[in-house]
């Protein structure tokens, strides 16, 4: 499980973000200044950082909009990414900010930040970012071999190791089986898998192995689909068995990211 450092002032949005990120998979620690930051530091190792910009206290819960050049060294956003990176810590970066602009993005980067996200953005590109990071890293660490699978499935993307489907933004959480069947359909997207092909992938030898077990996972993973006003992402063949439904194949190339 990769562990993350959330630092935002703003404690009620961090809480809620960090209670998202946490079903997706990581394990997030929080703090709301440069200096508990630091604190954290003191004592493990984080695989990413996510920092935002504005740290300053703000009793209202409003960032400062108006930039300026001499204002922005007083911010301690980009003061911690410097102290972090003097003293050698080289985890992942990323500015996650309500702040908008080039001044503020430059100043980020310059300071040692490895990407600038507005909070603004879905969810999912957000965990894009932090996934496409952390197999960055892994990849210099040469730790690749580690890097969970994401398999896309056209404008979706299903994430393995949280068991999440990301359809258009919305996260939706997965039972294990139904992972395992959008995953194998996935893996042809043109071909149409039998009842047994799917049993034996999805079910193998199993007790509860059967057709109805089959149909119950599939009207669960419909029932969630529709109730994000999703599309049925699995077309039944008459007589064959089961395919990723056309319009989901053709709206993207399938395929599998290590």
């Amino acid at each position: 499980m990769n562990s993350i450092l959330l630092v935002d002032s703003e404690t009620v949005a961090a809480t809620s973000l960090q209670a998202c990120l946490k079903r997706f998979g990581f394990e997030v620690e929080l703090a709301d200044s440069g200096m508990a930051a630091h604190a954290w530091f003191r004592s493990r190792h984080f695989d990413l950082i996510l920092v935002e910009f504005d740290l300053s206290p703000r009793p209202n819960g409003d960032p400062v909009l108006e930039p300026s050049k001499s204002a922005i060294g007083c911010w301690s956003g980009t003061g911690l990414i410097r102290e972090l990176r003097a003293v050698r810590i080289t985890s992942p970066i990323l500015v996650h900010t309500v702040l908008e602009g080039e001044l503020y993005e430059t100043a980020s980067l310059d300071a040692g930040a490895d990407d600038y996200i507005v909070k603004k953005a879905p969810i999912s590109i957000l965990l894009s970012r932090l996934h496409a990071h952390l197999r960055r890293s892994e990849r210099d660490l040469g730790l690749a071999g580690k890097a969970e699978r994401r398999t896309a499935i056209g404008r979706f993307t299903l994430d393995r190791k949280a068991r999440v489907l990301l359809a258009d933004g919305k996260p939706i959480i997965l039972a294990q089986r139904e992972m395992r069947l959008l995953e194998q359909l996935a893996s042809s997207p043109s071909r149409v898998f039998s009842h047994d092909d799917i049993l034996d992938e999805v079910w193998g030898d199993e007790l509860r192995r059967s057709p109805a077990a089959l149909a119950g996972s599939l009207r669960r993973l419909r029932q969630k689909m529709a109730k994000h006003g999703l599309p049925d992402p699995v077309e039944n063949v008459r007589g064959r068995g089961f395919r990723l439904l056309p319009a989901i194949r053709l709206n993207g190339k399938s395929h599998t990211d290590r």
